[in-house]
């Protein structure tokens, strides 16, 4: 079926993808693909939630918000997001105070942070208050613990900078003790921090001299309230990435620490309540493994981290997509959305004429869960084949994935927006009428676009310290490498080097050939010469 130019300038002039950023989507929710780790997340299945940058975090994290009315109505749960919804991480106002944190302080800090967030965003809630009516007692009890270890009767809702401060300035005014003990018979752990006010203290913030208490009084009077009422409670952090700066001491006793608060905060049995935490996968390694430790502080050995086996026994595989679940992607963005023109040219319109968008969508989305559906559609979008072998799927798969096999929704969305834009400017120029929406020459383009984005935007924000290297790949101007090649250019220290250029998912081994590959996702940015 040939498009003709009049026709092609009112899709593609019309077609809207979405953002590659999920905090500037509007499409995540219409548009979204329900992968196992979504559903697992929702179904609490993972409590962590591992992933490279641009995997799908963050989109995750931002649809259980959007989901929270819905979670609310049907299962009594309560969403409390512990950072600001336009993705801006207020925790950064507070990097100088962070500096002189020990991880034990940071423990602490998430504690009285998670015990303000709940004390602020739920019980103070008014339309929660209803259904708390009958905790009276219970709620008394929790004040009662709350005031004791020094946090006031709060008599509005403070904003999410108001909470970090007091969380801030709280921990200045207390002497705590962190015993911490392993029960093994019920996987959990105890650290129990002894808040001690000491003298001196603003009286006008409600903090005044008291004796000694555990914080887990104040857990179990919110179990008791929890359960009387019906309710369950997650609290969700992400960005936990950009709260402190890149591979420092400061993130290292920070993020540890909210491990420890996020097994130890104990308040009871029941599986009422929840933390949830959404952290990139080299992060994670960065927080457990010796060889990335000492990289980063040498002559260092690693603290251990208690029960860790524990505290990671509800994490996520790393966010990883299939070749199925990436065709859905594309599909829903490109059909799911507000491309009436796209829609008009596929006979979707004509075939479900007389229903209002909404019952479209939703017709739509049932094809779109199936496999022949998808094919029929995608041929009419894509050419078939891009390579004499591979279908333009397959091709698009291979050529967007790192040397660890994980392809990212960031780069498919903007390969796609690359090669919108790229029609675009043909329309202007030297447009032939075409028998696809996005012919083979716009969908290379757009794979150039999604390299310069991902290593620009992603690699070398990510990995400041492997720049120099990466740019060495590309002054070499080759996309195979041999193991003398690779040690010509990196020096004596070429296998430490090449392991996290393989790790970050720029090199692949080739046993059979016993060489390194550039994979063909970085390959344009870096100005490697090779074939399509």
């Amino acid at each position: 079926m040939t498009i003709k130019k009049s026709d092609y300038a009112q899709i593609i002039g019309n077609i809207n993808i979405g953002n590659s950023i999920a905090e500037d989507d509007f499409l995540l929710e219409s548009a979204r693909v329900e992968t196992p780790v979504f559903k697992g997340v929702i179904e609490d299945k993972y409590d962590i939630v591992l992933g490279r940058k641009g995997a799908g975090k963050t989109a995750i994290f931002k649809l259980v918000n959007l989901l929270s009315e819905h979670l609310l109505s049907r299962d009594n749960l309560v969403i409390l997001s512990g950072v600001n919804s336009s993705g801006e991480s207020l925790f950064n106002k507070f990097k100088e105070q962070f500096k002189d944190y020990s991880e034990e302080d940071f423990e602490n800090f998430w504690k009285l942070y998670f015990i303000n967030l709940i004390y602020n965003q739920f019980l103070k809630e008014p339309k929660f208050e209803k259904k708390l009516e009958t905790c009276e007692k219970e709620i008394k009890d929790f004040k009662s613990a709350c005031y004791k270890a020094g946090i006031p009767d709060i008599k509005s809702i403070q904003g999410m900078q108001a909470i970090l401060a007091w969380s801030v300035n709280a921990l200045k005014s207390v002497k705590l003790k962190v015993p911490i003990s392993y029960d093994a018979k019920n996987q959990t752990l105890f650290a129990l921090p002894e808040l001690k006010i000491e003298k001196g203290v603003n009286k006008e913030d409600g903090l005044s001299e008291t004796k000694s208490l555990y914080v887990h009084d104040i857990g179990f009077a919110l179990g008791k309230i929890l359960h009387k009422s019906g309710f369950h409670i997650w609290i969700i952090l992400d960005r936990l990435d950009e709260v402190f700066d890149r591979y420092s001491a400061e993130e290292f006793n920070g993020l540890r620490g909210l491990l420890r608060a996020y097994k130890s905060f104990d308040i009871g049995v029941e599986g009422n309540f929840r933390i949830k935490l959404f952290l990139r996968d080299d992060i994670k390694s960065f927080l457990t493994d010796a060889k990335s430790y000492e990289k980063h502080f040498p002559k260092k050995e690693l603290p251990p981290l208690v029960a860790a086996t524990h505290i990671f026994s509800k994490e996520s595989p790393t966010l990883s997509w299939s070749e199925d679940e990436i065709e859905q992607l594309i599909l829903n963005r490109l059909l799911l959305g507000l491309n009436i023109q796209l829609r008009d040219y596929l006979g979707i319109n004509e075939k479900y004429v007389g229903l209002k968008k909404s019952e479209i969508d939703k017709k739509l989305e049932e094809e779109l869960r199936n496999k022949q559906s998808r094919k029929e559609y995608w041929n009419k979008i894509f050419p078939s084949k891009i390579s004499s072998t591979d279908s333009s799927l397959k091709w698009i798969f291979s050529h967007l994935k790192d040397s660890n096999d994980i392809v990212t929704p960031r780069s498919v969305i903007d390969m796609l927006e690359g090669a919108i834009n790229f029609q675009k400017q043909k329309m202007q120029t030297d447009f032939q009428d075409s028998s696809v929406v996005f012919p083979i020459e716009s969908i290379k383009a757009g794979l150039d676009i999604a390299s310069e984005h991902k290593l620009l935007k992603d690699i070398y924000n990510e990995f400041p310290k492997e720049q120099g290297y990466i740019k060495l790949l590309s002054k070499e101007g080759q996309f195979k490498l041999s193991k003398s090649d690779l040690e010509r250019l990196f020096g004596k220290d070429w296998e430490n080097i090449v392991t996290t250029l393989r790790k970050i998912g720029i090199l692949r081994y080739v046993k059979n050939s016993e060489e390194f590959r550039i994979v063909h996702l970085f390959r344009p940015a870096l100005g490697v010469s090779y074939r399509y």
